[in-house]
């Protein structure tokens, strides 16, 4: 049997952002009428700037490596043991 794992995993469930407090809702049957700095949510959109951030920090240390040379860096450095 195979399982799908992904390649890279970070954060993206329940985090606290910056909210505009003129963004519209994303609910459209029960608008969100508050006014408020923060919101806490999740999906892809909270995970995507943990990555992109530290990619960004491996870029600037070294400036002449590959985008290929980058995603192995953040895909074997976890520094984390896997138990199957």
């Amino acid at each position: 049997m195979f399982t799908l794992q992904p390649d890279l995993t970070a954060p993206g469930v329940d985090l606290l952002a910056a909210w505009s407090p003129v963004a519209p809702s994303s609910e459209d049957f029960y608008p969100d009428t508050r006014s408020v700095k923060y919101n806490i949510i999740s999906g892809t959109s909270m995970s995507c700037p943990h990555v992109s951030g530290a990619a960004a920090y491996i870029k600037a240390a070294h400036p002449n490596w590959s985008a290929a040379a980058i995603k192995s860096a953040l895909m074997t450095t976890d520094g984390l043991t896997v138990i199957d």
